[in-house]
């Protein structure tokens, strides 16, 4: 089983700034390392990122104060454990993809170290026959994450949960 890399961001609408970012690293199909940002709710604006978000979040204390900030520390944190593994997002386009582009643009990470393939799982599930949108259908049907304690206190929309979700799929769907 590949080592699989899977991050998840929180944005401020779906073209907005990210204020919550999260990834999980596994290997061998466990958990090994995991990374979570959140700058706070006080400048989200989008009403339905406050319905349907925030409330997942409330578990999460404030970790960096600038955006800057966060994206460094997720950048040392993409870096040091990205290599060997697959890169994986759920319909990564435009939250994730404009991570990695600020992590760029900031100067966070070089030129040849964007991920080479960023592997979206949405492609993967509908080459499966799957509903491409909804990594959790696919986990429930399978019966995926009952087992797994990571995932304990999380739900739908926190980014570490997320991102533990796509790689639980993921794992499934290359096994």
């Amino acid at each position: 089983m590949p080592k699989i890399f899977s991050f998840d961001a929180e944005t401020n609408g779906l073209w907005g700034q990210a204020f919550a970012l999260s990834a999980a690293v596994y290997e061998e199909g466990q958990m090994t390392h995991s990374f979570t940002a959140y700058l706070g709710a006080e400048n989200v604006t989008d009403a339905w990122v406050q319905e349907n978000v925030l409330p997942k979040l409330c578990d999460l204390a404030v970790t960096h104060l600038s955006y800057s900030e966060m994206l460094k520390s997720f950048s040392e944190f993409y870096l040091a454990h990205k290599g060997g593994a697959d890169v994986i997002v759920h319909m990564g386009v435009p939250v994730e993809s404009r991570v990695l582009s600020n992590m760029y643009t900031s100067g966070h990470i070089g030129e040849w170290d964007a991920p080479y393939p960023l592997i979206d799982v949405a492609g993967v599930l509908k080459h499966a026959g799957e509903d491409p949108t909804s990594v959790d259908g696919y986990n429930e049907r399978n019966g995926l994450l009952a087992d797994r304690s990571e995932v304990m206190g999380l739900a739908t929309h926190h980014p570490l949960y997320d991102s533990i979700a796509t790689a639980v799929a993921y794992m499934h769907l290359m096994r």
